[in-house]
């Protein structure tokens, strides 16, 4: 892909994204295609799941941040 001058956030930046993956998915080889679609249906839904995890994980350690913050047992020697 060359070098983008759409804006971070935009549809078209967005769009040449996704034109990258659709390359990807039409090379004229159908059972390479047809694998590379089921490749990259897994792979976004891997994504998802480490996303989530990442959150639910991150969730997690605000959860204990409080805990500590409402106890007053989090002190600055702790953060050293």
């Amino acid at each position: 892909m060359i070098e983008s001058k759409a804006c971070y956030g935009t549809p078209e930046y967005y769009a040449e994204l996704f034109s990258d993956i659709l390359a990807d998915v039409a090379t004229g080889i159908p059972q390479q295609d047809d694998q590379t679609i089921v490749n990259v249906m897994v792979g976004f839904e891997q994504a998802i799941i480490r996303w989530m995890k990442y959150h639910e994980d991150s969730v997690t350690r605000y959860r204990e941040l409080h805990r500590l913050f409402l106890l007053g047992e989090f002190t600055l020697n702790d953060a050293g």
